[in-house]
């Protein structure tokens, strides 16, 4: 148990870094947009590069931080019966929970998309719009980030068996701390 929780430290800590840098794509994106408004209204000027350059940042975001919110358990739950219930059971959702969803659609979505990615970079796809982007770049983002959410998926996996077998403590209710 003491290698998985090990390899299990190792996710978490590669997630919360790639989260915490990914966060700086959120000011990257606002000071782009006011910059490519800046540029159409004052100079009339624009850009789609500039333009797909913050829906890539943004898409960036939520794709690399979705692991880190798993960690930290920010993702939306229905809690009709899972608030109610005690710990130990509530551990127990979360694992079944794991394996049996989170862990092949994200599994599947990595497979799948790294298709897409190579299709994408055989062709050295880029945008339809004149001066517009390559795009194969922030198609490899999608197979890589589901990897690394399935990656925490199955550290939270290990987490979770190591809390039922008394290796680590369970959840605490007051706090919602897993």
């Amino acid at each position: 148990m003491n290698a998985l929780l090990h390899l299990s430290t190792l996710i978490d800590t590669l997630n919360r870094r790639l989260g915490r840098a990914a966060i700086w794509l959120i000011l990257a994106a606002v000071l782009l947009s006011a910059l490519t408004a800046t540029l159409r209204y004052l100079l009339d000027w624009g850009s789609n590069a500039m333009i797909e350059a913050q829906w890539f940042l943004f898409g960036l975001v939520f794709l690399l931080c979705a692991p880190w919110t798993l960690q930290e358990q920010g993702h939306v739950r229905v809690d009709l019966i899972y608030g109610r219930l005690p710990p130990r059971w509530r551990v127990m959702v979360d694992i079944f929970g794991g394996l049996l969803f989170l862990l092949p659609v994200c599994l599947l979505i990595a497979i799948d998309s790294w298709g897409y990615f190579l299709l994408s970079w055989q062709q050295n796809e880029s945008s339809m719009n004149p001066g517009g982007l390559i795009w194969w770049p922030m198609k490899l983002a999608i197979p890589v980030a589901f990897g690394l959410l399935a990656a925490q998926g199955l550290s939270e996996i290990i987490k979770g068996f190591a809390a039922l077998t008394g290796h680590r403590p369970l959840p605490d209710i007051a706090k919602g701390v897993h």
